[in-house]
């Protein structure tokens, strides 16, 4: 690779910054690709007074050019360069700098936590290192600060005013064309970018940005930036219901002060708030308060867009411009803005999602992670960190208070000693809390085969349409979509499947096609079995397509909605429903988990699940826990019990913990009993997991490699002298580290790749990472030739 790239690896780790009186020559970059290591090259003349750890460069790398970020400089060749070769003939130079400015360069701390990442997560630093840097490809901009007439009259007029802000105004006072950020730096010795938004935000100051080949300006003002207009202009909320939320006195025991306490002395603290969206809102904004007044910045992570959207329209209520929004919806251009502003200093709030939690804001006093159980603060591609434990990492690194919220939090922060817990059951302005619904079991082993809607099931709509009174009348949750999961053919029992993924076809009546999940591949609907050519077809189970054709058939006179990816497939026509539900234009809706995203729905009289035991049979361990969350979201979707609310589970496993726990109210039996069953079989949190899998065209090499892999990390642990008996079956046990596998994925193919897995288990984190980074680079050499992937996943979420 060396002779490839001409560049020489270094081994050296990030050294911290210290004054050096040699001129520095030498620069180790890392390149954001899959690499493990940094690479050295010279420091050009004209750069060697301007680069230093966090710079963004861009440098040769093989035959392209690619940006990186510079991790350490020195004046000598470290020893592994020096290894290489005598001279320097062979290194390449730094092309160029990137940004001029320190507030664009990367900041010594988010460096460093790319490198933690990296090391927990067991991915490339390279790959972490895009997790921090900016949208790369928007046209570069060239934004310029004007005085305004307002801020002229407070030049002249000689007021009290800092040092810094006298200068700046009396520098944009001579200059028409105004000055850009870089030539107003260039006469201070201290950061101007803070003082340039304190003075916007007065409106003495304007920014104007001038897109390189457009001759239109665009001026930004003194509100928010653009990218949060544009969000804020496609993406309708309604936030008016938690404007005025205040956190009520009696809801501010002595936990609150020691949040504030925490605040004060800049000390590390993590809390984990259990209570309804509404008071954890209130908490969070209450707390981002109390943060911003004690000059430090706040960050805020939540799983979904809509939910993030509504929370940051919620603070800018509140703090305006200060306030700025970080997701992958918006575009390349709005991200760098976005990024640019936090950066520098001009938001001191970042709300955002997932990848939020690599906001580049300086100074952090507090980070909220909201819903945090959601899977979708997991990352699904590489490197597949944790939001919510990166966000742990970060609050460490800053001596920032921690704040997780949930309305049912996991098991693993259940357990989490480090936590202090916090329950709130009352409303946000004080007040008794509200009677749960009732609800009720039918047990559906006592019913025909294949009922979708029960009597008491009917009986419940049929009553709930009765007293509606303009309103939503009824839910009902299914977590399916489509007509049916398959079809089967009732002569050979064959069912259509996937061509690329060994999944069958789910069936889609209305549009006459089969589809697969996971690849998106369609099929037209074929008149007889692809196997035998038998007409006899039928479909097996239902969806939300299948049970809003039933309840058409009986209620016949219902307006009925169906809130699903089949039938909502963008964000506004999911909005659009949502508004028919709030406005009492459905007397019934159905849905799948999306009915749980976005704005909340209006509670109503009647919340029926007609499989509420559905999530309860997929091959993964923290099933129940989900299935368990799931129905107690369904359950809020109900008026309290004073009002009329009633819910209804139909089931096959009436007696199952997680249905008996929210049939009765009880969180504590359901926690008891899973705990139990988890600690039993050594599971999260009572262990560490890490997920391994093989993937590639031929399905024999990815088995033999499979094969290789465990017999490698096998041989890992014996190294480490922890190796107990083998027992019967090829489990490998140690004291630690239990090696499982491998086998088939639950999903033996996808999308044409064949997959096999192995699971490491270890009491301790450190030491089941260390078995598998031992294999790693072994494996790495041979993974191009072979066309094999290895996909590495610390403590997955996702087990299928």
């Amino acid at each position: 690779m060396r002779d490839a790239l001409r560049a020489p690896e270094s081994d050296s780790p990030v050294p911290p910054s210290s004054p050096r009186a040699e001129v520095p020559s030498f620069a180790d970059v890392i390149i954001p690709r899959h690499l493990n290591r940094a690479f050295t090259y010279l420091i050009p003349a004209r750069l060697q007074d301007r680069l230093h750890a966090g710079s963004r460069v861009r440098v040769p790398f093989g035959p392209i050019t690619l940006q990186g970020v510079v991790v350490s400089v020195s004046a000598r060749l470290t020893d592994t360069a020096e290894r290489v070769g005598p001279t320097t003939k062979g290194l390449r130079e730094v092309l160029a700098l990137l940004d001029d400015t320190p507030e664009t360069t990367v900041a010594p701390d988010l460096l460093e936590l790319t490198r933690l990442v990296s090391e927990r997560y067991l991915a490339p630093w390279g790959q972490c290192l895009r997790l921090i840097l900016p949208a790369s490809t928007p046209p570069k901009r060239s934004l310029r600060y004007f005085i305004t007439d307002a801020g002229r009259k407070i030049e002249r007029g000689g007021g009290r005013l800092s040092s810094v802000t006298r200068a700046l105004l009396q520098r944009l006072a001579v200059s028409p064309k105004g000055l850009t950020l870089a030539s107003l730096q260039r006469t201070s010795a201290t950061s101007v970018a803070p003082v340039l938004a304190s003075l916007r935000h007065r409106g003495w100051v304007r920014e104007i940005g001038l897109d390189q080949g457009d001759d239109q300006r665009r001026i930004t003002g003194h509100g928010r930036s653009t990218a949060s207009r544009r969000v804020e202009a496609s993406e309708p909320l309604r936030v008016d219901r938690y404007r005025e939320l205040t956190v009520s006195p009696t809801l501010k025991p002595t936990w609150w002060d020691r949040l504030q306490l925490a605040l004060d002395s800049a000390c590390h603290s993590a809390f984990l708030l259990q209570a309804p969206a509404a008071q954890r809102f209130a908490c969070l904004i209450e707390a981002a308060g109390e943060t911003l007044a004690r000059d430090r910045t706040v960050l805020i992570v939540v799983p979904e867009i809509a939910r993030a959207s509504a929370i940051a329209a919620l603070a800018r209520t509140r703090w305006s411009d200060r306030v700025e929004l970080l997701h992958s919806g918006l575009s390349l251009r709005a991200r760098d803005d976005a990024w640019r502003r936090i950066r520098t200093g001009a938001a001191a709030i970042a709300v955002g999602t997932r990848s939020a939690v690599f906001a580049p804001l300086a100074s952090i006093g507090l980070i909220g992670v909201d819903e945090e159980e959601d899977p979708a603060l997991k990352e699904e591609s590489e490197p597949r960190y944790h939001a919510r434990e990166v966000a742990w990492m970060r609050a460490r690194q800053n001596d920032a208070v921690l704040l997780l919220g949930s309305a049912h939090p996991s098991l693993e922060s259940l357990t989490q000693t480090r936590l202090e817990k916090v329950t709130l059951d009352k409303p946000p302005t004080g007040g008794q809390p509200a009677s749960l619904p009732e609800i009720q079991t039918v047990d559906l082993r006592h019913t025909p085969y294949g009922t979708l809607l029960s009597e008491p099931m009917i009986v419940g709509i049929t009553a709930a349409l009765a007293v509606r009174a303009g309103q939503l009348g009824a839910i009902l949750f299914l977590n399916r979509k489509g007509f049916a999961p398959s079809l089967l053919c009732r002569d050979c029992g064959e069912t259509p499947h996937c061509p690329q993924c060994s999944v069958t076809l789910t069936f889609y009546k209305r549009a006459s096609r089969l589809a697969c999940h996971y690849c998106g591949t369609t099929l037209p609907l074929p008149d007889t079995c692809p196997s035998c050519r038998a007409a006899r077809l039928d479909p097996i189970g239902f969806g939300t397509e299948r049970l809003e054709e039933e309840v058409r058939r009986r209620f016949p006179q219902a307006r009925i909605g169906r809130l699903d990816r089949e039938n909502a497939r963008t964000p506004a026509q999911a909005e659009a429903i949502r508004r028919q539900a709030v406005a009492g234009e459905l007397d019934i809706l159905i849905g799948t988990q999306m009915l749980f995203q976005g704005d909340s729905l209006p509670t109503v009289g009647f919340v029926g699940l007609p499989h509420a035991d559905a999530g309860l049979h997929l091959p993964d361990f923290r099933s129940a826990e989900r299935t368990y969350h799931s129905l107690l979201d369904t359950v809020a979707l109900a008026r309290p019990g004073d009002e009329g609310g009633r819910v209804l589970l139909q089931t096959y496993l009436p007696t199952h913990h997680a249905i008996t726990a929210v049939a009765h109210a009880n969180a504590s039996s359901f926690h008891d009993q899973e705990l139990v069953f988890r600690k039993a079989i050594r599971y999260p949190p009572y262990s560490h997991l890490i997920s391994l899998r093989v993937t590639g065209k031929n399905s024999e090499r990815v088995r033999e490699t499979a094969e290789r892999w465990a017999d490698m990390l096998k041989a890992a642990v014996a190294r480490g002298g922890r190796t107990k008996a083998v027992p019967a079956g090829g489990d490998h046990l140690t004291d630690e580290v239990t090696i499982l596998g491998p086998i088939p994925s639950a999903v033996a193919q996808l999308r044409g790749r064949h997959r096999w897995q192995l699971l490491v288990k270890s009491v301790n984190a450190e030491a089941g990472r260390q078995t598998v980074r031992a294999t790693l680079e072994e494996l790495e050499k041979s993974k191009g030739k072979s066309g094999l992937k290895f996909e590495v996943d610390v403590d997955p979420v996702e087990m299928v």
